[in-house]
């Protein structure tokens, strides 16, 4: 089968708001990534020539940075931090989501590190990354 690339000028990501609706942040931002992880544990044995491993458990952080916004710092800082143990939803498309068969993941976290940077010479920059809490869902729609 053959790759069909895509550009990544399609994608996009939606953060919850403390209204709890999806807002699209996609508009500014200029980096998104989904990182997903497995633990593994150990198994090997005395006598063995070769490490033996056992899939443990899942995790997954998404980061994105781009231009700063004050509509995205509105919605960022009202989710950053707040004293609540509900997750926020949020959905990632890297290959845009208007089409059909583009990817699309989606789950809950919670946004661990937001920061707003500016210096005397260039633009001010807005960085954020959200810990997944529970499962990533990927679907083509």
């Amino acid at each position: 089968m053959a790759v069909a690339p895509r550009h990544g000028k399609g994608s996009q990501l939606s953060i919850d708001s403390t209204g709890g609706s999806l807002v699209l942040l996609s508009s500014g931002i200029t980096e998104m990534s989904l990182s997903r992880e497995l633990d593994t544990a150990e198994i090997t044995s005395f006598g063995d020539n070769d490490r033996a491993y056992i899939p443990g458990l899942r995790g997954a952080t998404l980061s994105f940075s781009g231009h700063f916004s004050s509509t995205h710092a509105e919605v960022l800082d009202g989710v950053h931090g707040r004293n609540s143990t509900a997750s926020l939803s949020w959905e990632f498309s890297p290959d845009g989501s208007t089409a059909a068969g583009r990817h699309l993941l989606k789950g809950e976290g919670f946004v661990t590190s937001l920061e707003y940077a500016a210096s005397v010479d260039d633009k001010v920059n807005l960085s954020g990354e959200l810990i997944i809490t529970g499962a990533v869902t990927s679907t083509n729609h």
